[in-house]
Order: C-alpha cells, then sequence, then structure tokens
C-alpha cells in the first residue's frame, strides 16, 4: 500500500510547465504574476509571448493582490470524482486591479461587487489554486 492518493482522488488536470512557478510561489505564501520587462503588463494565465507588446520577457514579479468580484457561482454538482467530495464550491470572475482577471474560489461572504484580496493556496497535491477573501 502507498501514501499516494487513488486515482479519483487527484486533480482533474495534469501538472503544466507554466502552472509550475505558480505552485512554487503559492508555497511560499506570495501573489505574483508574470510581468512583460518591456510594457509592465501583468499577465494571467502564464504567457509565452506578451500579448500587447510580443515580448517574451516576462518575469514574475510581485503583484498587487487586490480586485473586484465581477461575478459569481455556486457549484453544486460535478461528475468529476476530484470535486464531488468538496460540494459546494463557489467561485468568481475577479478582476484584478493590477489589469488581468481569474478565476478564484470564493471564501464565504465574499460576493459580487465585492473588493477583494486574491492569495495563491496550495491545494493538498500542491498545485496553486486562486482565492478570493
Amino acid at each position: 500500500m502507498t501514501d499516494r492518493p487513488s486515482d479519483q482522488n487527484l486533480p482533474p488536470y495534469p501538472p503544466s510547465a507554466s502552472g509550475a512557478f505558480y505552485d512554487a510561489i503559492a508555497t511560499e505564501g506570495r501573489f505574483a504574476l508574470q510581468r512583460c520587462a518591456d510594457c509592465a503588463q501583468f499577465l494571467y494565465p502564464a504567457h509565452d509571448v506578451c500579448p500587447s507588446c510580443l515580448s517574451t520577457d516576462l518575469p514574475l514579479a510581485d503583484a498587487p493582490p487586490q480586485g473586484r468580484i465581477a461575478s459569481e457561482t455556486t457549484i453544486r454538482a460535478t461528475t468529476n470524482p476530484y470535486f464531488q467530495d468538496r460540494l459546494p464550491i463557489r467561485i468568481g470572475l475577479v478582476i484584478l486591479d493590477c489589469g488581468p482577471s481569474m478565476i478564484a474560489f470564493l471564501d464565504d461572504g465574499a460576493g459580487m461587487g465585492d473588493r477583494i484580496g486574491v492569495s495563491f493556496r496550495p491545494d493538498t497535491f500542491g498545485r496553486a489554486m486562486a482565492w478570493a477573501k
């Protein structure tokens, strides 16, 4: 017997190279995004090329972790085994003050139109998950 969770309890997606740096900063307790070295635009999700100026110089930079919830929903049913024991799940679209938008899990009490703080938290598998609180 191993300590590895059953396949049924694994995250619903394989790890990606572009997401690996978000996993690392989540374990450090930082909120950082790619920021174009040429035009200073923050980017999310991970990009290979800046959509504004086409630069490929996109280092991670600490980003302001505030934004506004533009929409929200509660997921009450899923066929995905990973999420079935975590229902209901509240998620929302967060428009970050620094520019990009992201889907984030919502803490209790956070709702549409609210100003919130955003963080990356590692899940039980060490994957970065965006949270709005």
